[in-house]
């Protein structure tokens, strides 16, 4: 299982990020944004977004 940590400065910038992982990856992904993003799991400061693939 690969993780890939997704970082921001804050909760606002660490969401956008991963959707622009998912936008710029999203061939590799076959499923919508939807099932991307239940993927993904947030730490407790919201900075750190962890995607499980």
């Amino acid at each position: 299982m690969k993780i890939v940590l997704i970082r921001g400065r804050n909760r606002h910038e660490a969401r956008k990020k991963a959707l622009d992982y998912w936008f710029a990856h999203r061939d590799q992904y076959d499923c919508s944004m939807k099932d991307f993003l239940k993927k993904c799991s947030t730490d407790p400061s919201g900075r750190v977004i962890r995607l499980k693939e």
